[in-house]
């Protein structure tokens, strides 16, 4: 079965609301095996929104539609779906007698808009909405499907999860699941990566690999189409294992294991203590690391160090280096990583120093340019990168880099 989403709503055009409900259902889709090939947004507008689901249905098996079933004038699904089916709409009992039992228990007394709610198109069948008043639509004729849902978020998952996954999985026959895993790489950048396992995007077709970039990373999602979710696990588990080799500790975590849960990890693991001096990352680095549970057992001190005043009096910079080599160096940086392995007697250390923009700084370093410093108690290192992007996004891309600096010394020296 092909589907299609249509979403109608004038807010979504202007921008006044992000659309999040075309994502779970089409996550929900993929799980019982559906194809999803287009989703489409419309504004309030009858011509317009007729033309764009008679398009759909040309198209698609099934099309999915969200928004337009309010009690307004501006809601305009029922009247949309009865013009394409050619019917005309009729008085619901069911559907009044949903929104009234809400109403009543709500305390509301405006039922005269209630009305709109219980006229629905003749033949379809209701779908019961536990959120909200107005109920959902399923329009079936000429093997075409037709489910209109509310635009509300939480309307439309409660609906999706208890009434249309439900309809659709009978509908569809049982045993075609499609389920993916994805796998998170760190450190090199996505040409890198796709000269690493060239030989495995193009070389398959079930399941397949779909990189998709991210801030400071990528991440490799595999789909498997099987008869059954042991089936689908095992066909990912085989090129999981292909990755890997490939990419060896490039490859971080899998799912939604953010970097800093790895680098926490690894500390707990080898029972060692972490320290970080921030600069350009302002903090960054040490808020990843606290929003993981039970980091205070691995992350001893935390400074952000951002004018030379700090670096100096805190972390023991000489004024000296500051003056000679400038706040942006491998200098100080190495110096920062010193200072606070220094004072924090933890086992290894992190530190940042670069210019986020939007300006060059006084030595005129380009934008982007970050020096990473990682000590230890038998040595110290520096590195220097080139970030690109926004203020923000170069905070982002060095805090993570930097991250991954500590999992890889973690991985090699611990």
């Amino acid at each position: 079965m092909i589907a299609e989403i249509l979403m109608i709503g004038t807010e979504l055009l202007l921008g006044h609301v992000v659309d999040t409900n075309s994502a779970y259902i089409g996550r929900k889709l993929a799980g019982i095996g559906i194809n999803l090939y287009h989703k489409a947004a419309v504004g309030d507008n009858k011509i317009r929104a007729t033309a764009t689901l008679r398009e759909a249905l040309n198209r698609a098996d099934l099309v999915i539609v969200t928004g337009g079933l309010g009690p307004t004038e501006d809601d305009i699904t029922r009247e949309v779906v009865s013009e394409v089916f050619g019917v005309g709409q009729v008085h619901s009992d069911e559907a009044m007698t949903h929104a009234l039992s809400l109403l009543n228990r709500w305390g509301h007394q405006d039922r005269a808009s209630m009305k709109r709610l219980a006229q629905v198109p003749e033949g379809a069948t209701l779908i019961p909405n536990p959120r909200g008043t107005a109920c959902g639509l399923i329009i079936e004729n000429m093997g075409k499907h037709v489910i209109c849902l509310p635009g509300v978020p939480g309307e439309m998952e409660a609906m999706m999860d208890l009434s249309v996954i439900p309809y659709l999985t009978r509908l569809e026959g049982e045993g075609r699941i499609i389920s993916s895993r994805t796998l998170r790489v760190c450190g090199p950048g996505e040409a890198e990566i796709e000269d690493k396992i060239r030989h495995l995007l193009h070389g398959k077709s079930n399941p397949t690999i779909a990189p998709l970039v991210s801030l400071g990373e990528v991440m490799l999602r595999i789909t498997a189409k099987a008869s059954s979710q042991g089936e689908a696990g095992a066909m990912i588990d085989r090129v999981e294992t292909e990755l890997r080799e490939c990419l060896g500790h490039d490859i971080y975590g899998t799912g939604d294991d953010e970097i800093q849960h790895g680098v926490v990890r690894l500390l707990k693991e080898r029972n060692l203590t972490c320290a970080v001096a921030e600069s350009v990352t302002g903090g960054l680095i040490s808020h990843k690391l606290t929003e993981v549970p039970g980091c205070s057992k691995v992350l001893g001190l935390a400074v952000t160090s951002y004018s030379n005043t700090a670096k100096t009096k805190v972390l023991d910079v000489p004024s000296a280096d500051l003056e000679r080599y400038g706040a942006v160096s491998r200098e100080v940086a190495l110096r920062m990583a010193r200072g606070i392995l220094s004072l924090s007697g933890a086992d290894v250390s992190i530190s940042t120093t670069g210019v986020a923009g939007p300006a060059r700084d006084e030595h005129l370093h380009n934008i982007g340019l970050v020096f990473i410093g990682l000590a230890w108690k038998y040595g110290i290192t520096c590195g220097r990168f080139q970030f690109f992007g926004t203020r923000s996004e170069i905070k982002e891309r060095a805090a993570k880099r930097s991250l991954d600096i500590l999992r890889r010394h973690l991985l090699r020296h611990h």
